[in-house]
């Protein structure tokens, strides 16, 4: 199951860019997180301890992320119920602006319940989650840009 959501956010793409690569600053920068700290390097990419308020419910799972500088974080769960789930935060210069681009590629285990839980449980979810995600990074980062 592939989702997508955009937003066009009033910063340049390097402005955004290093926010966004600021991977321990997400606790205060994404609604619901209060940990994201590196715990691992592997390269130029790093592993992530993460935890969060989703839908009322405290989650800890770790991610791995790579940085395409300036343009792109690819993030991957390592585990929980999204296990294996890829999240790309694309970043499209747009003159001054940048369009910011998530995309989720989830696929549930086992296959028998993978309708189900794609359609029914993770994408209304995941779409609600993206979109305020998007929300709260234009926010934050349009509130940076210096008038």
């Amino acid at each position: 199951m592939r989702l997508e959501d955009a937003i066009v956010i009033n910063c340049p793409s390097t402005r955004l860019y290093a926010m966004l690569s600021d991977v321990e600053s997400h606790a205060a920068l994404l609604p619901g997180y209060r940990e994201s700290r590196i715990v691992e390097h592997i390269g130029n990419d790093c592993v992530l301890q993460r935890e969060a308020i989703i839908n009322g419910t405290l989650r800890r799972w770790k991610s791995q992320v790579h940085f395409e500088q300036e343009r792109a974080l690819h993030f991957r769960q390592l585990e929980g119920p999204f296990e294996g789930m890829r999240v790309l935060w694309d970043l499209e210069p747009k003159g001054a602006a940048t369009e910011l681009r998530i995309v989720h590629e989830v696929s549930i285990k086992p296959w028998w319940k993978k309708w189900w839980m794609e359609l029914v449980i993770a994408k209304p979810a995941i779409e609600r989650t993206a979109r305020i995600v998007l929300e709260s990074i234009k926010m934050a980062a349009e509130a940076r840009v210096p008038l």
